[in-house]
């Protein structure tokens, strides 16, 4: 829960860092200069306007795909054909005002009031959808909407309560007496704040929405995955060679030191039978995966023990686990629970002769006479 909210809170506060921030600083001078410079400067405070609102849908952009880091503006971004998203949310706002007008006027101020509430509960909605889509008929449809909400579930009410809570302080701040400038940028950064929250509400619920984003806690284990196994392959590779060139003892030294970085994981030990099974030396996958089998009954998972010596005996006949203690186990095991009476009358046929001498001879003794019963 905590780790969450501190991911909304990073996505709530992104704009005050980094390109945004500069963003605001910069377009909140201008249009302070603007604001005084009468009729003559509006066509310029509209550019402008058209420039900042194309800069936060590239925010927005940025923030779904998984990036960090707010983006710098750059020149590209100024082109007025570049990005027709900001003008497409305008002829939207547009005729939901021209709507709320005729209801007004037509229907009475109840119905104008519905669709005022109405309007602001699913404007997020829209934005999201026409950011995600660039598709303005999308964008315009109710039933969109409705599952896109639901989707983002309660995130959307967070939105929706950031939003009322952007416009309450955009309200404080007209009775204030603050530096227009600084009163400016606050709207900036409000205006940023939700376009970042929005995007980063759809890239934390982008399982459910099926989005697929650039930037991603799962992408970057994928590369990690990806990487650490083609530096295994060239290890696994070299030692084949080393093999091959009579070179046993560095061969075998390079596989050990590889499975000893890893910590002897028993999934390691699989991965790495797997590859040496086809080597023209048996003597690597036996070895393989008598370690193996001795490192799963030390962490006591003995049924994957019991797999992995009756996957061994189908390719080789031959192969006992390393030691007597061990081999009494499996052998236990695959009368007791393992339902593989195959597996112990393999293991015990030769256990005299392999293990002669041993305290557990005996005992191998009497396993044979209970499955002979």
């Amino acid at each position: 829960m905590v780790d969450s909210l501190t991911k909304l809170l990073a996505h709530l506060v992104r704009p005050a860092r980094g390109g945004s921030a500069g963003v605001i600083i910069v377009f909140s001078l201008l249009f302070s200069l603007f604001a005084r410079g009468g009729l003559l400067a509006i066509p310029a405070a509209v550019i402008l306007t058209s420039w900042f609102f194309k800069y936060a849908y590239v925010l927005f952009d940025h923030t779904v795909r998984g990036f960090d880091e707010p983006p710098t503006l750059d020149i590209n971004m100024l082109n007025p054909l570049s990005e027709l998203r900001p003008f497409a949310q305008l002829a939207i706002i547009g005729v939901v005002y021209v709507a709320i007008q005729f209801a007004q006027n037509s229907l009475g101020a109840g119905v104008a009031i519905a669709l005022r509430v109405a309007a602001a509960l699913f404007l997020p909605a829209s934005v999201a959808i026409l950011g995600l889509d660039r598709n303005l008929l999308k964008a315009v449809y109710p039933v969109a909407w409705v599952r896109l909400i639901l989707a983002l579930g309660p995130l959307y009410l967070l939105v929706l309560a950031v939003l009322g809570g952007y416009s309450l302080l955009i309200l404080l701040l007209q009775r204030w007496e603050l530096w227009l400038a600084v009163q400016i940028a606050i709207y900036l950064f409000c205006v940023l704040s939700v376009f970042s929250l929005l995007a980063g509400v759809l890239y934390e619920r982008r399982h459910e929405l099926g989005l697929d984003a650039w930037v991603s806690p799962e992408r970057t284990e994928e590369l990690r995955r990806k990487q650490d196994l083609h530096r295994s392959e060239l290890e696994v590779t070299e030692a084949y060679g080393l093999s091959r060139a009579g070179s046993h003892t560095r061969a075998w030294q390079l596989l050990q030191t590889w499975l000893t970085t890893r910590g002897h994981a028993p999934e390691d030990y699989r991965w790495l039978c797997e590859r040496v099974a086809s080597w023209d030396d048996p003597r690597y996958v036996t070895r393989l995966t008598e370690d193996q089998v001795e490192r799963l009954l030390t962490l006591k998972r003995s049924g994957e023990a019991l797999d992995t010596v009756a996957n061994r005996l189908k390719a080789d006949p031959a192969f006992r686990p390393k030691t007597a203690a061990a081999t009494l186990q499996i052998a236990r095991i695959a009368i007791e629970g393992g339902g593989m009476p195959g597996v112990a009358r393999a293991l015990l046929a030769d256990f005299p002769t392999r293990f002669a001498g041993d305290p557990g001879v005996p005992a191998a003794a009497a396993l044979q006479q209970k499955l002979a019963h």
